[in-house]
């Protein structure tokens, strides 16, 4: 058999998420994760980021829409999405509000860096904690970005064990 090619076509392959995006998943499993379970979601999200960091490699848009968990494991999507940020609309922008670094709610010349990354894990850390998207209670607009750009946080979810909270806090 003979098979030749005219058109080179470009595929794109993607491993499947069985549980969808991070967010997808507590909506449906939050009420059966252990605390274990937790920490070990909380484990895979800092070991991921950290291997993108030793590779020199800076995601710049953790939420979690953009962490998918298969078999219970987390894998990392959409990366660098801020760069291309003419192509994104302006309600997916807002989406984003409360995993940006403050810094760039601040000042718009701010590059995302590592550090920008880490605050976004504690603030999916604290998502994973309590099973909601941060300010859920509160429209995603420039009055949120004003405040967190001004140190407003979410309270720690009553019952969160220390060891736990402390990951994502200064305190």
């Amino acid at each position: 058999m003979n098979t030749s090619f005219i058109h080179l076509e470009k595929l794109l392959v993607m491993e499947y998420a069985d549980n969808g995006s991070l967010q997808d998943y507590l909506k449906q499993t939050f009420n059966k994760l252990t605390w274990n379970n937790k920490y070990e979601l909380a484990f895979q999200l800092a070991y991921a980021v950290s291997f993108l960091h030793n590779k020199k490699i800076v995601h710049r848009d953790l939420n979690s829409s953009n962490v998918l968990v298969h078999q219970n494991n987390i894998k990392l999507a959409n990366f660098g999405l801020l760069k291309r940020i003419k192509m994104v609309s302006e309600s997916q922008l807002f989406d984003a509000i409360p995993y940006i670094d403050p810094q760039k709610l601040i000042d718009k010349n701010f590059s995302l860096n590592e550090r920008s990354d880490v605050y976004s894990i504690g603030v999916l850390l604290w998502e994973i904690s309590s099973g909601k998207r941060p300010f859920c209670d509160v429209s995603y607009d420039c009055n949120l970005a004003k405040k967190i750009s001004q140190g407003r946080r979410e309270e720690i979810v009553s019952g969160t064990p220390i060891e736990y909270s402390n990951l994502y806090t200064s305190r």
